[in-house]
């Protein structure tokens, strides 16, 4: 989830690049944005809404930028999106015009009126402040026994009560703000794409306000009908298919490793304490941390050869620097925790562990939703979200998006989520790596844009 839009855009997502446009009570009053190029035609704006929506008490400064059709005699109307995450910004896409237009397409651009939001405690919106770090890499994420439940316990609560403006960030109430910005922005309805977690927002949009929905494409597909149990299973497994899949590749290519036996020694060597990135141990942890964020697409599968040779020579520097972001994680984690109920999870860490070690021995049974709910044992805010099937709505038909061998949102969670939406359509392509749009599959994202522009459902696979 979060991976993928830290490999791509973090030189992206600078603090400070806004201007301070405010909303005025029903429109969203743009100026230029601050730091924007000479000529980029993108528009900045700050909205507040209300940081409780259930009393309205309390507020929260949302940043929000625009790109304008550029055929308006042809505009469809608004697209707005979530390109992963939790903890990216998607107002800062919009502002580098060499990614915006790489992003999005020419197409795209042409027809909508492009707006990105930057989440509630993330980017330029009020964001979230911890004293302590969200990971301790001295306690154990994946305990063995009740005191290493609660020494997890402890870690995760001490981080969550070192952070300030940290309630009410659930994905309800980020589906909440960004229909105030349509409503700010006087349009009837909006198109949304969602990528990875921005799945998670599509889905919590579409169950609360299903009319304002003119075409909604969910790729990479996290199932919010699981138990927390069942997705780090599911996803230790689809670890591992993406590590074979990546030695198959790497044997193919003459990369220069074996994969599977490189990984073990490497583990090892960090479990010695022999493995360094400059003067620091590497834990195991983080090499299979660093392995799976580099499965995030095929394109980075050189980078993880060359990493891998260097680790072997107990150079870890390679596999801990991609995606290595403490303040990121920090706003992963106060998210993310706020939408698992990992209250039975946390009773059950000791067998689970054992049980997705077995699902996904290469990398000790690593993922990111193992990562997600180890970091949530414990949480002291209660979850906002329980697991439940798409309820029946009067949505138009979604168009989903699955490759075969997605390390972070497996393509099981994608059939299951097919099966509850009968009116939709799954476009599986084949290709490896987490999510299609614009980085794993062309094929898929020309689809993916001619859904976006008719609203007609492809008829193929790629």
């Amino acid at each position: 989830m979060r991976r993928f839009g830290a490999v791509l855009v973090a030189v992206v997502l600078v603090s400070g690049l806004f201007g301070a446009g405010v909303a005025e009570a029903g429109a969203v009053s743009w100026s230029p944005c601050e730091g924007a190029p000479a000529g980029h035609p993108v528009e900045c704006a700050t909205l507040t809404v209300p940081a409780d929506w259930s009393t309205g008490t309390g507020s929260v400064a949302l940043r929000v930028s625009r790109l304008r059709a550029t055929s308006p005699e042809r505009r469809v109307g608004v697209l707005m999106f979530n390109p992963g995450g939790p903890g990216t910004g998607a107002a800062g896409y919009l502002m580098a015009p060499q990614y915006a237009r790489a992003y999005f397409g020419p197409e795209v651009l042409a027809r909508f009126d492009v707006v990105g939001v930057d989440p509630r405690g993330v980017g330029g919106s009020t964001p979230v402040s911890c004293a302590v770090p969200a990971d301790d890499p001295s306690v154990d994420r994946f305990p063995s026994s009740a005191a290493g439940v609660r020494a997890l316990v402890r870690s995760n609560v001490a981080f969550a009560r070192s952070c300030d403006h940290a309630e009410q960030l659930d994905t309800a109430s980020v589906a909440r703000d960004l229909d105030a910005v349509r409503a700010a922005l006087g349009e009837r309805q909006l198109s949304f794409l969602g990528v990875s977690y921005g799945t998670m927002l599509g889905r919590a949009y579409a169950e609360l306000f299903p009319h304002r929905l003119r075409a909604l494409a969910l790729d990479a597909i996290v199932d919010r009908s699981l138990p927390v149990s069942r997705l780090v299973a599911d996803d230790a497994a689809a670890v591992q298919d993406g590590v074979e899949h990546f030695a198959s590749w790497c044997a193919s290519s003459s990369c220069g490793v074996d994969v599977l036996p490189a990984l073990h020694s490497v583990l090892a060597s960090a479990d010695r304490g022999e493995l360094l990135a400059g003067d620091r141990p590497v834990t195991a942890y983080q090499v299979s941390a660093g392995v799976n964020a580099h499965l995030q697409s095929p394109l980075l599968y050189p980078a993880l050869a060359t990493a891998l040779r260097a680790a072997l020579a107990l150079d870890g520097s390679g596999l801990v620097g991609l995606g290595a972001d403490p303040l990121g994680s920090a706003m992963y984690r106060t998210i993310v925790c706020q939408d698992f109920d990992t209250r039975a999870f946390t009773a059950q860490l000791p067998g689970l562990a054992r049980r997705v070690q077995r699902a996904g021995p290469a990398l000790r049974g690593y993922s990111e939703f193992w990562d997600i709910a180890s970091g949530c044992a414990g949480w002291p805010v209660a979850a906002a979200w329980r697991p439940h099937r798409w309820p029946h709505l009067d949505l138009p038909p979604a168009l989903l998006l699955s490759g075969a061998h997605d390390v972070a949102t497996p393509r099981r969670w994608a059939e299951r989520t097919r099966r509850q939406l009968p009116e939709s359509t799954l476009l599986r392509w084949s290709e490896a790596g987490h999510s299609a749009w614009h980085l794993n599959s062309e094929c898929a994202t020309q689809a993916t844009i001619a859904y976006l522009l008719t609203r007609e459902l492809p008829t193929t696979t790629c």
